[in-house]
């Protein structure tokens, strides 16, 4: 039986692979490992909780914001990586201005999810999962499709041969988008956005994208903002950012 450690150093390396900038999906991302790492569902629940999507590059991801092994407890993370605690850390640095915090890793186990099949410890306590729509403000849609939709942000997602909410399979090189389930409407049924183009322009740089809608992204920031494909995100900014301001418009 291999040393916590050695769960540690595999736990660490999965995380990497799935890349600490992407902003977890519902589904599971290529490489999980279901017997080594916790519940996916309950690491998306804990994660969207705790706003890591907006934290990247700050101690509080280093030490919140990555999976944990199946044999590790909420318990052994600080106190503000607990998304059910009163004051948690996460409310603290909302402003965004992280950049000059390390990058992360750690893991985490409180929010039980009663049907996972992994070998979690029972915790003391099982709140109910966060539920993750619920908490980014909204950003009031514009009247006409010709209008400019601001305050929104792009991230990123890997294709991972799933099918798309609107139906369809993508390579991460196609010029595709995930737009916000607010926007999106039914996530069990294919949007009368579906197919729609989009130009996304990166306000920080200028640079512009123009993208087709194929799915849906209940976790997005707020209802202004657009989860594209690798390929399209590579146009507008650097994978390694993560997540970058937007202006969008219907094409």
């Amino acid at each position: 039986m291999y040393h916590l450690a050695s769960f540690s150093a595999i736990a660490l390396s999965l995380a990497a692979s799935v890349s600490s900038l992407v902003v977890p999906r519902a589904a599971p991302p290529q490489g999980w490992d279901f017997a080594l790492l916790e519940s996916y569902d309950v690491y998306h629940s804990r994660y969207m909780a705790l706003s890591c999507n907006t934290k990247h590059n700050t101690a509080f991801f280093d030490q919140c914001c990555h999976p944990l092994l199946a044999t590790q407890s909420l318990s052994s993370r600080p106190a503000e990586c607990n998304p059910n605690a009163t004051t948690p850390a996460s409310s603290t640095s909302s402003d965004g201005d992280d950049s000059d915090l390390p990058d992360c890793d750690d893991d985490d186990d409180d929010v039980a999810n009663s049907t996972s099949t992994s070998p979690l410890p029972a915790p003391s306590k099982a709140p109910a999962p966060v539920p993750v729509i619920a908490s980014p403000a909204p950003v009031a849609a514009p009247s006409t499709d010709s209008a400019v939709n601001t305050g929104g942000f792009a991230t990123f997602f890997y294709q991972n041969n799933n099918f798309g909410a609107c139906g369809q399979k993508h390579s991460d090189s196609d010029l595709i988008a995930a737009i916000d389930g607010a926007r999106y409407g039914n996530l069990g049924a294919k949007s009368s956005l579906c197919g729609r183009k989009v130009k996304i322009t990166n306000t920080q740089n200028k640079k512009s994208v123009t993208v087709t809608i194929e799915d849906a992204c209940p976790t997005c920031d707020n209802n202004n903002s657009i989860d594209l494909s690798v390929g399209a995100f590579q146009h507008i900014a650097d994978l390694s950012q993560g997540i970058v301001p937007i202006d969008w418009q219907f094409a």
